[in-house]
């Protein structure tokens, strides 16, 4: 049947309102099937701007957290390194206390030493993730290399066997701070444990008053190494706590971000089942002025 004229406009508006209805349904179907209010930056209104600095200030706590996590990882196993370092001149201690010039004793005595001087090389030489610790800011060369050197003397100092630098390395925690971390091979401590223990394994001869001497070092290199530990655990607390601070930013970095970006379920429930029916009434009322006719009224 044909629409009488008087009814067209009426249709066409219930129709136009449908359509519209249909729209914001399947808009409000789409953010309940998702959970987000759009997947757009366009659809987010006024709050998109905010949205991206929030983005942005996410990204970079994910970095600083990272670094300082890395940096970190990287303290541990310096730690590890000198705690073993402190026990390998515990040891040297031990046999130095026990060592007698007057004995045939003496060449196992020097070739502990040796064997000392190679591990405590290959300590220095702490490679993690392809960084060498122990080689300030030139990382990707070995810092020690004892092959050329000997101690001629107890009381030079010589840190010729370094090939590294003694820059210490410094990570980006946060947009203002900076931690300063680790310790290079060239230190005070670590020079005068190499320089004694390689005097001990290469002298033609050791005399009482070389081995008073030798112990004293020892003494003192090895509290130098107790405190290079000490302030490794300082740089790695310092970075833990740079670290945690970067997370705690993010946790309320991604609660502002889900605000803006994330709808109520309930309330888009609610609203679905108010156009559902919003758009069934149109749909009816349309109908119904489809079925009138002329003829129903003669």
């Amino acid at each position: 049947m044909a629409m009488r004229v008087t009814t067209f406009a009426l249709s066409n508006f219930l129709l136009t309102y449908a359509l519209s209805t249909q729209v914001k349904l399947a808009e409000k179907q789409t953010q309940e099937a998702s959970g987000l209010l759009s997947s757009t930056y366009g659809g987010l209104g006024s709050d998109a701007g905010t949205l991206v600095d929030l983005e942005v200030s996410l990204a970079r706590s994910e970095s600083y957290a990272y670094a300082a996590e890395q940096a970190t990882n990287r303290v541990e196993v310096m730690y590890s390194a000198t705690g073993s370092i402190v026990d390998l001149l515990t040891d040297m201690r031990t046999e130095v206390s026990a060592a007698s010039v007057d004995t045939s004793d003496i060449d196992t005595f020097q070739d502990t030493a040796a064997s000392l001087l190679e591990e405590l090389e290959s300590l220095l030489n702490t490679q993690y993730e392809g960084r060498y610790l122990f080689a300030g800011s030139n990382t990707q060369e070995e810092p020690v290399d004892l092959d050329s050197y000997t101690a001629t003397d107890l009381t030079t100092a010589d840190t010729s066997y370094h090939s590294g630098d003694d820059t210490i390395i410094s990570v980006h925690v946060s947009s203002q701070r900076t931690v300063s971390y680790g310790v290079t091979a060239d230190n005070d401590a670590f020079e005068e444990a190499i320089r004694v223990l390689s005097y001990i394994a290469n002298a033609d001869e050791l005399t009482d008053d070389d081995l008073e001497t030798i112990g004293d070092m020892l003494v003192e290199a090895q509290d130098g190494v107790i405190a290079i530990q000490s302030g490794l655990s300082l740089d790695a607390g310092s970075l833990e706590n740079a670290q945690t601070e970067q997370e705690e930013l993010i946790a309320l970095t991604e609660t502002s971000i889900d605000d803006i970006r994330s709808v109520d379920l309930a309330t888009v429930a609610v609203e679905i089942a108010q156009y559902e029916t919003q758009l069934e009434a149109s749909y009816a009322a349309v109908g119904k002025l489809s079925d009138f006719s002329l003829l129903d009224y003669l």
